[in-house]
């Protein structure tokens, strides 16, 4: 009788560099299914963002496949793929495979348009100022992931908005904003991810709970509103981190941008400047007025559904 290696189903994680990291993501899963006396191997890809799987040979015997490993692929979102198909070399043995199986997030022919200006990603009645930048003191943007990326100081409550139009891949809205320091809360921050349609993405971390107002799927222009900014993760204040990303050479970087604003014009944003939003308009053309959170916090000082609807009321 012959005998075959069991090849499991794999739910491959991705890693992100950085400050928030997430573990476990079930994003990707590689598994094998049974086609006349061979096996094939399909990768899918569960998520809206376009990846990378990368399948590597850890051991085997006895092994004929119709691919050269270390095999790589791209699937779009949503996308499977049959990356390989496994048989015995010689048909009057067994054989035995065993691979490790990663993925990377974007597409890496993808290229940022450098001409792009991002608008200010807040809509509030005065400015605030950036706490974290590339040119300043870096606390927790060490990575190539998060070097250029910006931490605006707000308050908790503050209506966050698109800084470039895209497409809504990921949306993070459960955890609470209690934010701290510490690498247990890494993992923590609830944001919003939108891909851009030159292939790089941007991201708003430390929403605040329960407040994300888009779906995974939507498309959204720039100026319209994702939530509300919070404490939420790897976090010392209330705050906003917003960064702009892409797939390069299989590593996630992030990238110097501009901002945009009436009161600037294009600019890039520096350490310990202030974000001068633009006037929010109704389609009246009269300027929307915000309760702040000092109006809308009951005395209990429990964030819940109510003061969100409060704060997020025009």
């Amino acid at each position: 009788m012959k005998k075959y290696a069991v090849i499991a189903t794999c739910w491959v994680c991705l890693l992100l560099p950085g400050p928030f990291a997430r573990a476990g993501s079930e994003m990707v899963k590689v598994e094998t299914v049974e086609k006349d006396g061979s096996r094939v191997i399909v990768a899918s890809n569960t998520s809206r963002m376009p990846v990378v799987v990368t399948l590597k040979l850890s051991s085997f015997s006895n092994l004929s496949s119709n691919r050269n490993w270390p095999i790589q692929v791209r699937l779009a979102g949503g996308q499977s793929m049959e990356v390989a198909e496994v048989a015995a070399a010689n048909k009057q043995f067994g054989y035995t495979i065993n691979y490790t199986s990663q993925f990377i997030q974007g597409d890496p022919k993808a290229r940022h348009d450098a001409n792009v200006s991002y608008r200010i990603p807040f809509v509030a009645a005065q400015g605030y100022q950036i706490l974290q930048a590339a040119d300043g003191p870096i606390f927790s943007h060490q990575s190539v992931a998060s070097r250029y990326a910006v931490d605006i100081r707000m308050p908790m409550g503050t209506t966050v908005v698109a800084a470039r139009a895209g497409y809504v891949v990921e949306v993070v809205s459960h955890f609470a904003d209690d934010g701290k320091a510490s690498p247990e809360f890494m993992d923590k921050a609830n944001y919003v991810r939108v891909l851009h349609n030159d292939g790089s993405w941007a991201d708003y971390f430390h929403l605040m709970q329960n407040s994300v107002r888009v779906e995974v799927g939507q498309q959204v222009s720039a100026g319209e509103v994702l939530g509300l900014s919070g404490n939420s993760g790897y976090s010392t204040t209330p705050h906003l981190h917003f960064h702009v990303q892409i797939n390069q050479n299989d590593t996630i970087v992030s990238l110097p941008f501009q901002f945009h604003n009436t009161h600037d014009g294009v600019f890039v944003p520096r350490y310990q400047s202030w974000l001068i939003p633009d006037t929010a308009v109704d389609v009246a053309g009269k300027l929307k007025t915000r309760k702040d959170m000092r109006e809308c916090l009951p005395a209990s000082k429990v964030i819940d559904a109510a003061v969100i609807r409060c704060l997020s009321a025009s």
